[in-house]
């Protein structure tokens, strides 16, 4: 820290101009980054499920639907109608947009003299209510309808969209979007939440982090009383941030829900470390020249700060471990900013302060009514520690007993709120139409085989018999209708043809009138089949009920049968939070264990820092599960947040409890000592990042409030068991005396 003082105090100058050149030339950087809400973007591109997912897109079309549903009083009216024709000639012009079903255009295998053909079951509008009646009739008793393009009440008709898998599935739900601007009409899907969730995202983060600003602002300057106090932590934490999205754009990175919380994490966590340095600078300018100063802060708190960060990065570095891309990018970039900010900490601020004027009563670092409480919380702590530690792990324990509760949930539906557009959108479809997600199944085997027909036939029916999708459709479906047809409709012959024989004449008659409408449903060479149903419920727990049912059926078919569809991505994404939570949290407190050790230079430092940012992690786990918050795609990112970011308290305290024994304090001494001592800029520090998280509950999205309060949950009581908790295992565990304590790494 010495020979890193003097290089300060000596080319301040310098130092600014190369920090302020680098803000520049990644702030061009940062101008490129841009936005994805995309569920694939989560998965490596050799997943197994994601190679099965667009292996049927590739097999057999899209797997990405648009659901646009219109809702009226009666949609067989004239005026309905006419809105359901005109949004599907209008979609189906849309680029992108493969082929749109919907009640105006929806097939229909019609006999023939010589044979059947595929027709338009609507071929024009009714003209009176006579006609409009018979049509009603005609659609809702025909379940291959009823429940498909048409509610089984005809209140609500639904346009579904399928999309060319080789477009951006964002940007088509853009243009249809823009589509589409009449009352009663209602978009959903996962493209259609993956755009309004980009869009939404960035007005609601844009809106957020300027109250994030000007709250840690509000702390900043209660705490220091004077302008520099608020502005050299600010412009700390902005150039990191300006450093951080830099080099994300120029890597070609993209912000997603999980990393646009990243600029806000490091103004809110990059402020501590400034925090520390310019209380003890303003300290020991009281008696020294500015240099003198500078020397004396870096060696009393730089190494506090090395070690705070360098735990910090750890806990986020900790992400890279985990399967989910965007967890591993937000992991490395995090960490990426934290760095930056603790490396502009120790050598921006003190590079400034040789020019600034400092207050001439310095700093009022310890406000009469705080310096009370940690002269008591010492004395208490000093005097009864194991009343503190019994209390202490009770509130722990009971908190950390809802953690067997908590549950993972990556649907993306969960970002808005019950009463949003999107989500009354989505529950609509959901319910009068089975949902917007599609469960697919392909098939292997002799598909023409009337008894490979009949399994997936059977198959079919037992998936629909479980209440979980609605109609399964399949190849099966088209030959009993073509069936029929042949026998003037006749609901006798509604089965699969007798012979294979009989089965290809009749695929054979259908290609004849519409090539290209068999491809969804089988391959050309018949060895491969498809079966696809809406899933009612995408929650972790309907999932998992579903699959569970799924593998009990598909199990008992001779031949294979591969699961897929978006709902599986769902339910993969879901297991992955989970296995990276677990995986993270391991790797991090091992990380943290090992580093504080090494930094501290003592193995009581490592144990008790890393077990109090274990404890106020489980008790944050587990108040989500006694809570019910799910972990998603944000909340999942508090395990880092809270072993990185909570062990800073702790670090601090420790540091503060090392330097009062090397003057030679005895064990409980020393420990109240640093809370005296430290416990003002924990205090300081806690307050700024509980304040800049707790925004967050201005959020319009349920995710990104459930994660501001529970960092907020994690950050106090992580800072509450440093001033509480570690001294108080220090005192107990030193009840045999004093004993010599080494210096750290740094010192």
């Amino acid at each position: 820290m010495l020979a890193l003082s003097r290089f300060i105090t000596r080319r301040p100058l310098a130092i600014l101009i190369t920090i302020l050149a680098l803000t520049i030339f990644f702030g061009l950087g940062a101008r490129q980054v841009t936005m994805t809400t995309n569920i694939r973007d989560f998965f490596p591109g050799d997943h197994p499920e994601v190679k099965a997912y667009d292996a049927i897109a590739d097999t057999f079309g899209g797997t990405e639907y648009i659901m646009v549903a219109t809702a009226g009083e009666d949609v067989f009216q004239q005026e309905s109608l006419e809105l359901i024709q005109s949004l599907t000639e209008r979609l189906s012009s849309i680029p992108g947009v493969d082929r749109v079903r919907s009640l105006t255009n929806v097939e229909e295998v019609k006999g023939t003299p010589w044979g059947v053909e595929l027709g338009a079951l609507l071929e024009e509008l009714p003209q009176d209510e006579e006609e409009a009646a018979h049509f009603r009739a005609r659609v809702l008793q025909d379940d291959f309808y009823a429940g498909s393009v048409v509610s089984r009440d005809g209140k609500l008709s639904l346009l579904a969209l399928e999309l060319d898998p080789q477009e951006s599935a964002v940007e088509v739900a853009d243009r249809v979007l823009e589509a589409i601007d009449e009352d009663g009409v209602y978009a959903t899907g996962a493209p259609i939440l993956n755009s309004l969730l980009a869009k939404s995202m960035k007005e609601d983060l844009s809106r957020l982090i300027p109250l994030v600003v000007l709250l840690i602002a509000l702390v900043l300057y209660l705490y220091f009383h004077n302008l520099w106090g608020v502005l050299l932590p600010f412009l700390t934490v902005i150039i990191s941030t300006i450093w951080t999205l830099g080099a994300m754009g120029l890597s070609g990175r993209q912000m997603t829900p999980l990393n646009s919380v990243m600029p806000a994490i490091l103004i809110t966590l990059g402020n501590a470390y400034g925090i520390h340095i310019l209380s003890r600078f303003y300290d020991e300018v009281k008696r020294e020249g500015r240099g003198k100063a500078i020397e004396n802060t870096l060696a009393a708190v730089g190494t506090a700060v090395l070690m705070a960060g360098t735990t910090t990065i750890a806990g986020f570095l900790s992400n890279c471990t985990s399967g989910i891309v965007q967890m591993r990018e937000f992991g490395f970039f995090t960490a990426f900013g934290i760095l930056i900010a603790m490396v502009i900490s120790l050598i921006f601020i003190p590079a400034v302060l040789l020019y600034v004027k400092i207050p001439d009563k310095g700093a009022s670092r310890e406000p009469g009514a705080l310096a009370k409480i940690l002269q008591r919380v010492a004395q208490l702590t000093a005097a009864s520690p194991e009343k503190v530690i019994i209390v202490a792990l009770l509130a722990a324990g009971t908190l950390a007993l809802g953690i067997p509760r908590l549950t993972a949930n990556s649907n993306l539906f969960n970002f808005f709120d019950q009463s949003t557009q999107p989500r009354i959108a989505y529950e609509l479809v959901k319910k009068s139409f089975s949902g917007s997600e599609s469960l697919e199944l392909v098939v292997e085997g002799d598909i023409l085989a009337p008894e490979v027909l009949r399994s997936i036939e059977s198959l079919q029916n037992e998936l629909e018999a479980t209440g979980l999708t609605g109609k399964p459709i399949s190849i099966v479906d088209v030959l009993k209708r073509v069936n029929m047809a042949l026998h003037d409709g006749d609901p006798a012959y509604k089965a699969v043809p007798a012979s294979r024989e009989l089965a290809a004449q009749y695929l054979l008659l259908l290609e004849m009138s519409d090539p290209d409408f068999l491809t969804r449903f089988v391959t050309v060479d018949y060895s491969q089949a498809r079966i696809q149903a809406m899933v009612k419920d995408t929650s972790p727990e309907g999932l998992a009920n579903l699959f569970a049912r799924v593998d009990a059926l598909t199990g008992k078919y001779g031949g294979k049968v591969t699961t897929t569809g978006m709902v599986k991505l769902l339910d993969a994404l879901a297991a992955m939070i989970i296995r990276g939570q677990i995986a993270s949290l391991i790797l991090g407190l091992i990380a943290v264990f090992l580093l504080v050790r090494w930094l501290t230079d003592s193995w009581e430092g490592g144990l008790l820092c890393t077990l109090l940012v274990a404890l106020s992690t489980a008790a944050t786990f587990g108040f989500m599960g006694w809570t019910g918050v799910a972990l998603d795609m944000v909340t999942v990112l508090i395990s880092s947040i809270g072993i990185g970011v909570g062990v800073d308290y702790s670090v601090h305290l420790y540091s503060g409890y090392q330097e009062a024994r090397r003057k030679g304090e005895e064990s409980a001494a020393a420990a109240a000592a640093a809370i005296r001592q430290r416990g003002n800029a924990i205090v300081g520090n806690a307050a700024a990042v509980i304040g800049g998280f707790l925004i967050f509950l201005f959020s319009s999205f349920p995710p990104l409030r459930y994660f501001g309060s529970l960092v907020s949950f994690t950050m106090f009581f992580a800072a509450a068991f440093s001033l509480t908790l570690l001294p108080a295992l220090i005192i107990a565990g030193n009840r045999t005396g004093s004993r010599t304590v080494q210096k750290g790494l740094f010192q």
